[in-house]
């Protein structure tokens, strides 16, 4: 895999001057094709004579969710990471730093390069122990090996305790036993013993509880079914569970008769027992036997049983009812449906404790008032109201469905609240969280004696704070599906880890950082829209952290836009929209909204995404007013590729599909229509009328794409007439790079820019330093380029000298507060200089500071002007370095159509790489420092030359590779494609980098005299993974790819993903 990426560098480096903008338009990608980018700065040590002072280093991008920053020292590469906190947590941030570097090691561990691909994704150790540690529940004893026996102990002790009631009627612990004991006796003489499975079948009643239990008492399993269901079903079930018996009420016998079961029927009532159950040897079940089965529902269509074991039951049984606060004078209020699980959970939660279930009628809730205790979903707390209305229930516990941020903040302050999470394959509950206001929703830690792996497709463990899919292990798994082995097979899987079997939940998640873990949808609601992958329960979990929002889905409608449901009704859609777009990539909020009154519920109070997906969806597109809204409609449409009439004064451009980039080209195409407008306003604005509102009228200005002829120079000094003496001054096109970088600035004075702030001895050192910047300024036309928009595009343009450039002295308290005003000022178009020295005077010295803007620069560029100035300083004559002109001519040169069938063929097929994870809670983070994040590598420099030597590739390669398998790991694609910063002194410019020979200015034969100015681009680095592949194989591929994508580096973004 090395050898691929050795050979793949000499093709990238033909093409890496494309800017990425190109790049991005001839892929059709509209949004960020990556948010990742990897700095290899080998650059020359500048002279000693002239070096910077030390200031603060920086800790956020505002560029990318993550820059890793990697320079060669003497122990080995110091790496430092520049994150943005609204993207990424600083712990992640941190992590990904030790991760890169355990890569590195285990690659200079095996300097042969016959290690497989796949050993990379190994975690590092530190991680790898806290990850599986955080993923294992303690090791305790079971209190009782069967789940009724806690009841029979509760019936001896306090036979007189209420146990169940329903409206009038009720029945106490001692009661329920001895009707239990009865109907346990009948089906004993009916052969009924450990193995066989009863079918509990009748409605929400008294008895119904008696029949469960009396199934337990004979070592049978029991089999909650509710009449209330199709006959077609009901008799599916029982045939398909091979029930040997069914109990039922007088009620329902001739029902059960009716669908001809070919079983006993034994039928009770919650009357006198009628006989004692002395139980025998085959009546005696063990912890490994089943205690019930639950039906769920099935991809099939049919339902699939689920037999769950005594001891995963009570262990889940145990723990929860101790969470939950259960007690002897508790009232557990039944609200789930009979045939769902969930009633399993209240009724052996209640009885487990010594509680009394309370079993609400058919159609009256009104029970609930004098209830302590509930558990139902979401969806059916919502329905609720005012918790004020309850003012007994002191304990609420929700499960089965995503939690609403405003429900949570409803219910809270009320009452003790708690998330639950399971699946009904691991005993119904296997984590628990308690809520509160100030905390964000997560399904808290693994409940004792359960492990939860949060795994990839190949079975390994995930970071923390990845999704990856729910594996649980442990005593909670069922033993599988009845009569589907191969769904068996696919889904309760041999336990990697060592504890039995695993069961594939399919639910998505991650483990937090502390140790809490969180639920972020089903592996089943990812679809694929408009090139991206978009987690539907994703999208509803963010439409639920809006503070009104009670209920929400999220769906694809014909398979071009995503819908989102929500309710009530009456929720702003604009405040939604925003809340949305505050947490998710712009490809994930949903373009339509629809509110609703109620949310439909399905048999088990989940949300009905069928009923949704029929609901006819109409967009109201209202009208639009002015002629800018027009104007402004008529650009969105042909960006966007939409029909113009679809766009209202309420559509959002991101719903509409818009992005980032597509919002360049909105710019872009509003100049050319007289309309001014930013960046930063579209992305604030979003909906059209208030775009539109916030245009100002403004001449055209178009993006250079050839040499400036003189009429355009003429042109330029008609629309800037005072900025420049303009008939000695030369006029160039801006670089792609340079006009990224512009482009910026215009929306923010403070981006690409650079201080360096140096100590001065006294005034007469600082006269010098300013002599020797002027000096240098004047040597140098890059440095006495400024840049101007126009009508018919952006330049840059050379002053012949240095007239205007003045060096100001400055009083201030502190240095720091001289740099923090100082970047506030930034740089604009039209600004005299892009760089600029100020002489400040402080109690604590003097200094003088550089501050320049990156459209004069790159890395090289900087040793260069220190080293310069320098010999300045000592008298020393200067190099003759080429101009930076030659760079610009060399790109304005470059066959477009080449570098375009290169990018495309080179990201054919790409998915976009992101790092981001807005859904980890700030509040679950253990790092608050704010230090910047930097490691120094374990592997010393030595020994990683020595691995790049024997791997026929160089350190940077090595490098990249690393981190591409990093990336790999926090994204869990096998694809990957991150930003690599391309130097590009390797193009072919005469003079870019020669050696001079100048008799007259006396400098030895050997002086390397580089162009200065800012040569480097940024380019995608695409990393396919093949784990079959040893990694000598992959790494010659990425050494291909190097000159390939240097020839086309100067591209522009917007074109790439065409």
């Amino acid at each position: 895999m090395l050898e691929g990426i050795r050979l793949e560098r000499g093709a990238v480096s033909s093409h890496s001057h494309a800017s990425l903008i190109d790049i991005k338009r001839w892929n059709g990608i509209e949004g960020d094709l990556f948010d990742s980018l990897l700095v290899y700065q080998n650059v020359p040590t500048a002279s000693s004579k002239v070096r910077p002072v030390d200031q603060p280093n920086k800790m956020f991008s505002t560029d990318h969710t993550l820059e890793i920053i990697v320079t060669p020292a003497a122990a080995g590469l110091s790496c430092c990471a520049l994150y943005k906190p609204s993207a990424i947590p600083r712990d992640q941030a941190r992590w990904m730093l030790e991760e890169f570097d355990f890569t590195l090691s285990q690659i200079c561990c095996n300097k042969s390069g016959d290690m497989a691909v796949s050993e990379l994704w190994t975690m590092s150790p530190a991680q790898t122990t806290l990850v599986r540690a955080a993923s294992s529940g303690p090791e305790v004893a079971l209190p009782f090996g069967l789940l009724h026996h806690a009841f029979e102990a509760l019936a001896k002790a306090r036979p007189h305790a209420r146990a169940v009631e329903i409206q009038d009627r009720w029945l106490s612990y001692g009661e329920l036993d001895a009707l239990a004991n009865s109907v346990a006796s009948d089906l004993a003489h009916l052969g009924v013993c450990v193995g066989s499975r009863v079918a509990v079948i009748m409605d929400r009643c008294l008895e119904f509880p008696i029949g469960l239990l009396a199934a337990l008492k004979v070592g049978a399993a029991m089999m909650p079914l509710d009449v209330g269901f199709p006959a077609a079903r009901l008799a599916f079930m029982v045939a398909d569970a091979g029930v040997c018996a069914v109990v039922t009420t007088r009620r329902f016998r001739q029902t059960i008769v009716d669908l001809k079961l070919a079983v006993d029927v034994v039928t009770i009532d919650a009357a006198t027992p009628k006989s004692e159950f002395v139980p025998s040897a085959c009546h005696m079940a063990t912890k490994l036997d089943e205690a019930y089965i639950v039906y769920t529902s099935g991809s099939t269509g049919k339902p699939k049983g689920v037999p769950v074991l005594h001891h995963s039951a009570v262990n889940s049984m145990e723990r929860f009812g101790g969470i939950l606060e259960i007690k002897e004078d508790s009232r557990v209020f039944q609200l789930m449906a009979i045939g769902f699980d969930g009633f399993q959970a209240d009724m052996w939660e209640s009885l487990s404790y010594g509680a009394t279930l309370v079993m609400r009628s058919e159609d009256d809730l009104s029970a609930l008032s004098t209830a302590s205790n509930l558990t139902c979903t979401p969806t059916a707390l919502s329905l609720l109201g005012d918790p004020n209305q309850y003012p007994q229930l002191k304990v609420v516990a929700v499960a089965g469905e995503a939690f609403p941020v405003a429900l949570k903040d409803l219910w809270a302050p009320r009452v003790k609240l708690f998330n639950l999470y399971g699946p009904s394959e691991c005993a119904i509950m296997t984590h628990g969280s308690r809520l509160s206001l100030t905390e964000s929703i997560a399904i808290g830690s693994v409940l004792p004696n359960v492990h939860c792996y949060v795994l990839d497709d190949n079975h390994r463990q995930v970071p923390f704070g990845i999704l990856g899919e729910f594996y649980l292990s442990g005593i909670c798994v069922s033993p599988g599906y009845i009569n589907l082995p191969e769904m068996t097979e696919d889904r309760f899987l041999v336990d990697p880890f060592g504890h039995g079997r695993m069961y594939k939940t399919g639910d998505l998640g991650r483990l937090l950082p502390n140790g809490q873990f969180e639920i972020a949808g089903r592996q089943d609601s990812q679809v694929k829209l408009k090139g991206y992958r978009i987690e539907l329960d994703e999208v509803a979990n963010a439409m639920m952290q809006h503070p009104s929002v009670k209920s929400a889905a999220a769906i694809v409608k014909d398979k071009t836009h995503l819908v989102g449901y929500f309710t009530p009704a009456h929720v702003n859609v604009d405040a939604l929209r925003q809340c949305v777009a505050d947490q998710l990539p712009v490809y994930m909020v949903p373009a339509v909204w629809v509110g609703l009154d109620d949310m439909p519920q399905n048999s088990n109070g989940k949300i009905d995404v069928k009923v949704l997906q029929s609901m006819d969806v109409s967009v109201d597109v209202e009208t639009l007013e002015t002629d800018v809204e027009l104007k402004m409609a008529t650009v969105w449409a042909n960006v966007l590729g939409v029909n113009v009439s679809e766009i209202g004064r309420q559509s959002s451009f991101f719903a509409l599909g818009g992005d980032s980039l597509s919002v360049v080209r909105v710019i872009a195409a509003c100049k050319a229509l007289g309309l001014a407008l930013s960046g930063g306003q579209m992305t604030k604005e979003m909906l059209l009328w208030r775009v539109a509102k916030a245009v100002s009228t403004h001449r055209q200005v178009d993006w250079p794409s050839a040499m400036a002829p003189e009429a355009t120079k003429v042109s330029v000094e008609a629309e800037w007439p005072h900025v420049v003496n303009w008939p000695s001054c030369v006029v160039y096109p801006v670089t792609p790079l340079q006009a990224g970088m512009l482009y910026a600035t215009i929306n923010n004075r403070r981006s690409y820019v650079l201080q360096n702030a140096v100590h001065l001895a006294d005034a007469l050192e600082a006269a010098k330093f300013e002599a020797g910047f002027k000096a240098l300024v004047q040597q140098h036309d890059i440095l006495r380029t400024t840049f101007l928009t126009t009508s018919t595009g952006m330049y840059q343009v050379i002053r012949p000298d240095i007239q205007e450039l003045e060096v100001p002295t400055v009083a201030v308290a502190s240095l720091a507060d001289f740099l923090e005003d100082d970047l506030a000022r930034g740089f604009y178009t039209a600004d005299k200089f892009f760089v600029r020295l100020t002489i400040v005077n402080t109690d604590k010295g003097h200094f003088g500071v550089l501050t320049i803007h990156h459209c004069l620069y790159d890395g090289w560029s900087m040793t260069m002007f220190w080293n310069d100035f320098a010999d300045l300083l000592d008298g020393k004559p200067l190099p003759e370095r080429p101009s930076f002109r030659h760079v610009v001519d060399y790109i304005q040169a470059q066959d477009t159509r080449a570098a375009e069938e290169f990018w495309r063929s080179y990201l054919n097929g790409v998915v976009v790489t992101s790092l981001e994870t807005n859904g980890i809670p700030r509040n679950c983070l253990a790092d608050s420092s704010d230090q910047p994040l930097s490691i120094d590598t374990t592997a010393c420099l030595s020994s990683l030359s020595e691995a790049a030597q024997t791997l026929r590739v160089t350190v940077a390669e090595l490098v990249k590779f690393a981190w591409a398998a990093t990336v790999r790991k926090y994204t869990r694609q096998n694809d990957v494609v991150f930003g690599q910063v391309v130097a590009n002194r390797d193009i072919p410019v005469h003079n870019v980098d020669r050696y001079s020979f100048s008799t007259r200015m006396k400098l030895p034969s050997n002086v390397l005299c580089r162009i200065l100015g800012p040569l480097v681009s940024t380019v995608p680095c695409r990393v396919q993974f093949d784990d079959i592949l040893s990694v000598t194989a992959m790494l010659e591929g990425i050494r291909l790819e190097r000159g390939a994508v240097c020839s086309h580096s100067h591209a522009s973004l917007i074109d790439s993903n065409r």
